[in-house]
């Protein structure tokens, strides 16, 4: 067996931006020697490989670097410390206020698979809409997981599919759940922001308790936060009954910010010894609501409006509730001194509804006012129908059984070779909820008819809900899948220096056709402080049965910035069909990596990471289409009139990409002035391309791939994210400063690229192509001080500077079509616009 040489420096560098807490460098060194000998389950499973001998770059997250900073979402904390992780921020997205789109290294949230304790997790059952990052992927949703109920977090920025399965293409992320016994450990935290608003509470509290005498164990975590809203919004210009349009409103009417939300969990973690194998079982419950909103609704907006029922125009609320519940029970143990084995079956569900609140359906006021054309003010108010209601809702569960085996092969060397061989089967289901029928009904009697809307017989009254549209039942369906795959894994060291892995995966899908993938890796060591490592793996990831089998109706914007009805059509249906696209392929990926570990000094070390990812046939949700844009085809055209909706969209295999960057962490630590003072750099250059737009003969590459998906591709996310941070610890206090590099982003969304208004409605003569969101820099400090051996106190700021993305001027759409109301961009934002926020924790621990 070769020996490697574990140093503080090395173990720094492996953990690729976290920071650990330093009390002193004895301390530091035992628990980053711990961490890395226990984290070992990803890119590797040989199980004595550690992190810092993998031949793919491995982030190690302790749970203690989570929650600096005063974060108290996961997902949060992971942008924080791991620069390749982004976390975009959106609002006013077809209600979608709970969840928001984790990625890796610029690609889509369904291109990053996440693990529990090394088993898949389930997905979430909805996806962001048009005009959001990671449109039509749904990801995992990382806040669904509480930041109590975690021993650390893994991040493999490598292609992985060929090793974990489909949705590995940017890479995986395993979260370690909590196994300590015998403690009581917990916090309370409050914090708000500068602006008065977002107050937050959560309170957390984690126990373990010994199972038996021989090492078993079973550990609870419970998390409560409750978080008011905030709100960026100004007063606007749309005028009432009793202010004329054109003047500023006597009050804030609309709202820009986030939603009031509310979060329970409760996680569970267990293992227990049987003779010579172990029984083991982890899972969670979760629960979270959020109070959205959608556009303001003006008073003069006839079709959508009812005066006898909001005189002065109203903002329609969208109540999210999002639940999770997840369980796994699996057994391993060993066959002989050589060979181990591990079962495991693992369950998971995520349901999410949406609920309208301070809505109307403007149909049902029309067609009474249509059959009683003399009805007084009174009795149209008392017959405009329910201001809320269930709108629908989505299902989505999987379950997942894998068999392994693992062991060694002596094949006459030093070195062995290991082995695991696997296979996996996986079921899931999906199911679209039908809302009230006042949610989707045009009119009382729910027929196929327009009525003129109560206050402009010029216009017609639009049918459902506004903001949320419900889903019809027409549009609810359910659908399901099984997958099986076999997988073969082989490492050895030809030599003390060389490392040289394989992997190799068949899977087949029921719905989407079957690939056989592979990876070889390889780590070199040159001296005993500079190592090389690479590799080049393929990859694939199936259509997900929520891209294959959503459909929904939705209120969207049209180019001329009117809200208008539009309608998502499931593969395979007329209007796709029309344009060339019958059914959704697997995508394909080829990845590439090369880098290299280097200890500069005994105190500074290095790993720089490059990587290039091809991917073909990448699934996209398309731009909304009018009758107009299709006129090319009297069948598509046809297709889009028997939807009943003014445009319309639908999932394909649009876009061939390639994307490209370097990841580079340097670490460095040493003794001052009686303390430990540490610094860690983390950066990340990204760049997407596309490479071609898949379009059948005769279909507008426009049409299967346009400027305004383009931009969300290329543009979307930040093409430079750094951090540098600095520890110092000295007795009982401990200062971290952290300052986080955010780079541009620009997108045709809310830009006139979008939607084109003549130049001479902006004071300025024309209106901006895009909407920006400028680079920035936000500074993060904390100060923790042990008051004794059981409580800690931490005062923090996050954002001390208060920056945020530069206001809307007079020649931004946004500006325009809000009234004024919207104070800054509310697409592609990675780092938000609520500014600096205080929080004050107690953490405790007996």
């Amino acid at each position: 067996m070769a020996i490697f040489r574990f140093n503080t420096l090395a173990i720094a560098i492996a953990m690729g931006g976290a920071t650990a807490s330093i009390v002193n460098a004895q301390e530091v060194t035992n628990q980053a020697h711990s961490n890395i000998e226990k984290i070992s389950v990803l890119g590797s499973r040989v199980s004595n490989r550690t992190a810092t001998e993998s031949s793919s770059p491995i982030d190690l997250i302790d749970a203690d670097d989570l929650t600096k900073g005063g974060f108290t979402e996961l997902g949060q904390s992971l942008q924080a410390t791991a620069p390749s992780f982004n976390f975009s921020r959106t609002q006013v997205s077809d209600g979608s206020d709970l969840f928001r789109p984790a990625t890796l290294r610029g690609l889509q949230p369904d291109q990053t698979l996440v693990l529990v304790n090394g088993k898949r997790r389930h997905n979430q059952s909805i996806f962001g809409l048009n005009g959001t990052v990671g449109a039509g992927a749904a990801g995992t949703d990382m806040n669904a997981i509480p930041l109590t109920a975690l021993k650390g977090v893994e991040v493999l920025r490598d292609g992985a599919a060929a090793q974990y399965g489909s949705d590995a293409i940017a890479g995986v992320i395993n979260l370690s759940l909590n196994d300590s016994t015998g403690i009581t450990t917990g916090y309370v935290q409050y914090g708000s922001t500068s602006e008065g608003d977002g107050d937050t509470v959560s309170v957390g509290l984690n126990r373990g308790f010994d199972l038996g005498n021989e090492g078993g164990f079973i550990n609870f975590s419970l998390e409560y936060r409750d978080a008011d809203g905030t709100n960026r919004a100004e007063q606007d210009t749309g005028g009432s009954l009793t202010v004329e349009p054109g003047t500023l409103s006597e009050d804030v009417r609309w709202s820009q910010g986030n939603s009031a939300s509310e979060f329970t969990s409760l996680f569970y973690n267990m293992a227990l010894p049987m003779g010579d194998n172990e029984l083991y079982s982890f899972g969670g419950y979760s629960k979270r609501t959020a109070l959205g909103n959608g556009f303001y609704r003006n008073f003069n907006e006839a079709s959508k409006n009812v005066t006898q029922v909001y005189s002065d125009g109203f903002l329609p609320r969208i109540y999210n509730e999002a639940q999770d519940i997840s369980f796994a029970v699996g057994v391993k143990g060993e066959i002989n001194p050589d060979w181990n084995f591990d079962i495991s079956a693992v369950y998971g569900e995520n349901e999410y509804d949406f609920t309208s609140r301070n809505t109307i359906n403007a149909s049902y006021a029309a067609e009474y006012v249509f059959n009683n054309p003399d009805a007084s003010d009174a009795d149209i108010a008392a017959n405009a129908g329910p201001t809320g209601g269930y709108s629908g809702g989505f299902r989505f569960d999987q379950t997942t059984i894998n068999a392994d085996l693992s062991g060694i092969v002596d094949i006459g060397r030093d070195e062995p070779l290991y082995i695991t061989v696997g296979a996996e089967y996986r079921k899931e289901n999906y199911q679209i909820v039908p809302g009230d029928e006042a949610s989707y009904a045009c009119g009382l009697a729910n027929m196929d008819t327009s009525y003129p809307s109560v206050n402009d017989p010029d216009q017609f009254a639009q049918c459902g809900f506004q903001a949320y549209n419900g889903l019809r039942p027409e549009a609810s369906n359910s659908s399901d899948r099984d997958s099986y795959a076999f997988y073969l894994d082989v490492e050895t060291m030809l030599s003390d220096e060389w490392n040289v892995s394989a992997a190799l995966r068949y899977e087949d899908f029921s719905d989407a056709g079957d690939d056989l993938i592979a990876k070889l890796a390889t780590r070199y060591e040159l001296s005993d402080d500079f190592a090389v490592r690479a590799a080049v793996s393929t990859g694939f990831r199936a259509p997900s049965l929520q891209q294959s089998g959503y459909t929904a109706y939705t209120t969207n914007l049209a180019s001329d910035g009117s809200l208008t009805q539009s309608f998502t059509a499931t593969t395979g249906s007329d209007f796709p069909s029309a344009l060339g696209v019958d059914s959704l392929e697997l995508e394909t990926s080829t990845n590439y990596s090369a880098g290299f570990v280097y200890d500069v000094t005994s105190e500074l070390s290095l790993t720089v990471d490059f990587y290039k990812v091809e991917i073909k046939d990448r699934i996209t949700l398309g731009s909304l289409l009018s009758s107009d844009d299709v006129d090319f085809s009297d069948e598509a055209v046809a297709a889009l009139a028997a939807t009943g909706a003014v445009q319309a969209n639908y999932f394909s295999n649009s876009v061939d990409s390639t994307t490209q960057g370097v990841d580079i962490i340097a670490s460095y630590r040493t003794e001052l002035e009686g303390g430990n003072f540490g610094l860690t750099f983390a950066g990340n250059l990204n760049e997407t391309k596309i490479d071609k737009v898949n379009a059948e003969d005769g279909i507008p590459l426009s049409v299967a791939f346009d400027d305004l998906q383009r931009s969300f591709f290329t543009d979307g996310q930040p093409g430079e994210r750094a951090t540098l941070t600095f520890d110092y610890a000295r007795e009982d206090y401990i200062t971290t400063l952290r300052f986080n590099y955010f780079g541009e982003t620009d997108v045709k969304y809310f830009g006139n690229d979008h939607i084109s208004l003549p130049g001479e409605l902006s004071p300025t003569g024309s209106f901006k192509p895009t909407s920006t969101v400028e680079s920035a820099v936000l500074v993060d400090l904390n100060v923790s001080y042990d008051i004794n051996d059981m409580f800690t106190v931490a005062l923090g700021a996050d954002n001390i500077f208060d920056e945020t993305p530069d206001e809307l001027g007079d020649d931004e759409v946004l500006n325009f079509i809000t009234n004024g109301a919207f104070k800054y961009p509310v697409r592609a934002l990675p780092y938000g616009f609520d500014g600096r926020t205080y929080y004050a924790k107690l953490s405790f621990s007996f």
